[in-house]
């Protein structure tokens, strides 16, 4: 549920002046300042086994007794941190969209990554989270590690979605977040032609006529332009040269049509990471 506007920017000012005060851990990347996908990557390049594994409704497993908490400790009374937490919260948990969420779920998962990290330093492993994706690597084989970290996770009201969980052994392209990491990290080629092949559409159909013969509503219209700077913001952190040339040229094709640069303008830019990510 994502919520209205007055409630974002209310969400956003206790993610700000309160929120960041907590510390979260320094495997946390996700939603992290001075952190990105990127840096969920980096550390996975060139090992050899890459283990991934998801978090089962990462929000919705998180109460409002625990986020309640959270304000609770750091000094807040009762009565205010009960008014943070239903800030904060949906029909007592976590709600997807919120400003507030990702934050709050990393500072929830602290312990969860303290224990992680402290067993991956202990069998010469790397590990980060981005959100719900957990990363495990390193140079010896690291599938016996999925029955240590599940038990850690569920130690703690969480599950792991085993239908997700991906193993990937030398001579496997291997992708973090997104990031192709096995000499350097590089954006997928499919990614980037996906991308021109949009800009060309829209280009040479307009949006309208571009989402009507791919069978989307006109309704789509926000939406579609908002994948794509996603999708060009990602490629941005990754190859900014390349991104930044997609980038200018999806911006001279909307600049040629006058709904487009109506709907650009009302698009909620800190949004765009979440959703490329998810």
């Amino acid at each position: 549920m994502i919520p209205n506007m007055a409630l974002k920017n209310i969400q956003r000012w206790i993610l700000d002046n309160v929120l960041y005060r907590r510390q979260v851990h320094k495997c946390a990347t996700g939603f992290v300042p001075r952190k990105s996908i990127v840096n969920n990557a980096i550390p996975h390049v060139g090992q050899k086994y890459i283990l991934k594994m998801d978090i089962e409704n990462f929000f919705p497993s998180i109460t409002f007794k625990q986020v309640r908490k959270i304000f609770s400790e750091m000094g807040y009374k009762f009565e205010l941190a009960t008014a943070l937490a239903n800030l904060c919260t949906v029909n007592n948990q976590l709600p997807q969209g919120a400003p507030t969420s990702p934050y709050i779920a990393n500072i929830i998962f602290y312990n969860i990554d303290k224990r992680i990290f402290s067993y991956c330093q202990k069998n010469n492993l790397r590990y980060t989270r981005y959100a719900d994706d957990i990363t495990i690597s390193g140079s010896n084989k690291v599938s016996f590690s999925k029955e240590i970290i599940r038990e850690i996770v569920n130690q703690y009201n969480f599950r792991i979605n085993e239908s997700k969980t991906i193993m990937f052994k030398p001579g496997d392209r291997k992708k973090v977040t997104g990031i192709i990491v096995n000499k350097k990290i590089s954006v997928p080629k499919t990614l980037i032609r996906e991308v021109r092949k949009q800009i060309y559409f829209v280009n040479k159909f307009g949006l309208e006529e571009h989402l009507i013969r791919n069978n989307y509503s006109l309704d789509y219209e926000q939406q579609f332009i908002m994948s794509i700077y996603g999708k060009i913001s990602f490629i941005k952190m990754i190859d900014f040269k390349k991104g930044v040339s997609l980038q200018k040229k999806f911006n001279e094709v909307l600049g040629n049509i006058e709904s487009s640069n109506m709907y650009r303008d009302n698009i909620d830019f800190d949004d765009i990471e979440l959703h490329w990510i998810n």
